[in-house]
């Protein structure tokens, strides 16, 4: 187990938590946090960026060989599909009672795609909103499964030089001139996937990082993404600028990983092997916390239902972890 992905993956799921708890506080009338809110948001990008690094170091030995694409993506669907099934049928039982605490943002609720992971009309929305993300790591996942194909070198530059075409068109054609479909394949976010694989190069060559430029490393991302977040912008491209951000702190806490086998966060270890389930679950936690606070009459103040909702959602994430992803993924593994 490498330490440090497993705490950039419990910092990823406690960063978009916190996203979506201020959110529900913004929802209520509190604009204080917003800042705090779109600054979350990094959570995601630096999952991108951990499963673009992930990839590469677990196909070191599976490209050109046979059954190679199917047991890599056997593997992708028992890790992501079998949990997020489990959270979409429990999210369409609810849309089917109570339709309006599903996707209460607007848009239409779409069952079907929820399920497959469809491309999604601006207005459409899945039962499990966070699934929009596993729509485009899928899309890398098959991607990615193709360039197994070739040797190690070839099959990574092709998934390179995939990415680096959409991100061409997602800069120079108008959003608005493309179906929908397409606008799932020329998408910039993509362009988090590759610095992923970079980064693993990166530090496969480096070998040993000096401490000090890791911190280094942080300390900049830290200091980009505040930048960004304060009106800045370094490239004009959302993805590219975030995804710097991202990479930079990536680098920086993997960088430090003799430091992290010294001494081990047991907690930051659970919270990262529970970050799926983190993420899946913790929608229909916020949910829950809010209507309980307004049957109470609005017993508890905003700060508390922020609190309330961020540990609700981390306790119960590692209980869906412990209690129901780990049997569920053995099930499959049978299946």
């Amino acid at each position: 187990m490498v330490l440090s992905i497993q705490y950039l993956r419990a910092i990823a799921a406690l960063l978009v938590v916190f996203s979506h708890s201020v959110w529900k506080s913004i929802q209520a009338g509190d604009n204080s946090l917003y800042w705090w809110h779109e600054a979350g948001a990094l959570g995601v990008d630096i999952f991108f960026i951990i499963s673009g690094y992930i990839m590469v170091y677990i196909t070191q030995n599976m490209h050109q060989q046979p059954q190679g694409i199917r047991i890599f993506l056997k593997k992708r669907f028992i890790r992501i599909v079998p949990l997020y099934w489990f959270y979409t049928l429990i999210a369409l039982a609810i849309f089917l009672i109570m339709p309006d605490r599903v996707n209460s943002s607007g848009g239409s609720t779409e069952v079907l795609k929820s399920f497959f992971l469809l491309p999604l009309d601006s207005n459409e929305g899945y039962l499990v909103n966070v699934g929009w993300t596993l729509h485009y790591e899928f899309i890398f996942y098959i991607l990615f499964s193709f360039g197994l194909l070739f040797s190690r070198l070839k099959g990574n530059i092709f998934v390179a030089s995939f990415i680096l075409f959409s991100l061409f068109f997602s800069i120079f054609i108008e959003p608005s001139k493309l179906h929908y479909v397409f606008k799932s394949f020329i998408h910039d976010i993509f362009i988090e996937f590759l610095l992923g694989m970079l980064l693993y190069f990166i530090l496969t060559q480096i070998k040993t990082t000096p401490w000090y430029l890791a911190l280094l490393a942080i300390f900049a991302g830290i200091s980009h993404f505040y930048y960004l977040h304060s009106g800045g912008s370094f490239t004009g491209v959302i993805h590219i600028d975030k995804g710097i951000s991202a990479f930079l702190i990536c680098f920086g806490i993997i960088g430090l990983e003799s430091v992290w086998k010294k001494r081990e966060c047991k907690l930051l270890t659970a919270l990262g092997n529970a970050s799926y389930s983190i993420y899946l679950l913790h929608p229909f936690i916020l949910v829950t916390v809010v209507m309980v606070n307004k049957k109470l009459n609005g017993y508890f103040s905003t700060t508390e239902v922020l609190i309330l909702s961020i540990i609700s959602s981390l306790v119960a994430g590692y209980l869906s972890y412990l209690y129901i992803e780990n049997n569920l993924m053995k099930m499959w593994k049978k299946v």
